[in-house]
């Protein structure tokens, strides 16, 4: 007996969190097109206009991705205002770092979706229960952000998808002549761990140490 050919399940149906899924897959040093997103959902270009209206949309959807697999919150809890703010520092550069062209994208792309929202206002929120009025808190929020993204940018740079010890490996085989750079080369192992964690972390506890004396 001729069995029955049996029918293709349901589809899964489409949604803008699915279309950003397709569109993290395909990330690459920069962000896929519409054309490929479809492409690779299997649906035709006009059906992703429905919830993303152009490449910019997409690319504003792709920075919030990216802002939320950092976990905001790690900007809540009862551990000490500052560790918060580093620790989800820290983890947005990881984020930025771990995918090629992730730090550029945001210095292309708007920040104004609804995690950009949440994270702004709840380093807003950690500012001001640390003593800081409003507009210093505003100040502070965006201090925070800007060493994020600088800091990831120029290390992605330099890094150019090799590891962190292998960069400040290389560089500390690099000889620099103590005769014309007397300080350069007294300080060469702490120079030539720049764009680590490390000095990150640093910098980063030197920023919220100066925001607190503003309080």
């Amino acid at each position: 007996m001729e069995e029955k050919p049996q029918r293709p399940g349901p589809k899964r149906s489409l949604s803008a969190t699915r279309i950003v899924d397709a569109a993290m897959e395909l990330f690459d040093g920069e962000s896929p097109s519409i054309r490929g997103v479809a492409a690779h959902l299997g649906v035709r270009p006009n059906t992703l206009y429905t919830y993303l209206p152009d490449r910019a949309a997409l690319e504003r959807a792709l920075v919030d991705r990216l802002l939320a697999e950092a976990d905001p919150d790690l900007l809540l809890g009862r551990k000490g205002w500052r560790k918060r703010v580093e620790d989800y520092a820290c983890a947005l550069r990881g984020v930025l770092l771990g995918r090629r062209g992730a730090a550029a994208l945001l210095h292309t792309a708007p920040m104004d979706g609804p995690t950009a929202a949440l994270v702004g206002e709840r380093l807003l929120a950690i500012f001001v229960a640390a003593g800081l009025a409003p507009d210093d808190a505003a100040r502070a929020t965006y201090v925070v952000i800007v060493h994020v993204l600088g800091s990831a940018t120029l290390t992605a740079a330099d890094l150019n998808g090799r590891g962190e010890e292998a960069v400040v490996a290389e560089r500390m085989a690099i000889q620099m002549d103590a005769q014309y750079f007397p300080l350069t080369a007294a300080t060469w192992p702490v120079v030539a761990r720049w764009n680590t964690e490390d000095q990150f972390r640093w910098s980063l506890q030197v920023l919220l140490v100066g925001c607190a004396g503003s309080a």
